[in-house]
């Protein structure tokens, strides 16, 4: 009977190795895997990111024939920012490619190729709300930026610009800068 059983645990044992040594690459695969791509979860309960309407910081455009005096604009101060972060800043234009089957229509439903000025910023970063302004002083001085637009969410710590130009969106490359985030004005 002990002869029975010793070759019986021979047996077992030898399975364990077979299995085991098909079964640790198998792990070892699954393991890198979760590193590569690691998975987004929220806890339960959680509240969600206060955001403002898409209709935030949407512009409105007169009417045709409608005239407006230059003494007529309120005279705005230049604001001291509310933050300043150091973040990526890279371009882009209104191509497919770079975008999807909308081009010029942006996250929040703003017509870049309508508007066609070269003030418009897509960020995940900090989940900026649509319309809030934000500038680059290290590159642009006092020019102030609004975003209308998102980046896929593997960017997290970079804001593009949009440009009219693909070879100057091409040449600007990647750029690392102070981002002022501005006071949000209602």
């Amino acid at each position: 009977m002990r002869k029975k059983f010793k070759k019986q645990l021979k047996i077992a044992l030898k399975k364990i190795d077979i299995f085991a040594g098909k079964l640790l690459p198998i792990l070892m695969l699954i393991f890198v895997i979760n590193l590569c791509f690691p998975h987004v979860s929220m806890a339960k309960g959680t509240e969600p990111i206060p955001q403002l309407p898409l209709e935030a910081g949407r512009l409105e455009f007169l009417s045709e024939g409608e005239i407006i005096s230059k003494s007529s604009f309120p005279e705005v101060e230049l604001r001291e920012p509310q933050y300043t972060y150091k973040i990526w800043l890279t371009a882009y234009n209104s191509r497919q490619a770079q975008t999807d089957a909308t081009p010029c229509i942006t996250a929040s439903g703003f017509d870049l190729c309508e508007h066609n000025q070269e003030d418009i910023i897509a960020t995940n970063f900090l989940n900026l709300p649509f319309g809030a302004k934000v500038r680059f002083p290290e590159l642009y001085g006092d020019k102030i930026f609004i975003v209308q637009d998102r980046m896929n969410a593997r960017y997290w710590l970079t804001a593009d610009i949009w440009l009219k130009d693909y070879a100057q969106a091409k040449s600007f490359g990647r750029k690392w800068t102070s981002m002022e985030i501005l006071p949000f004005v209602r």
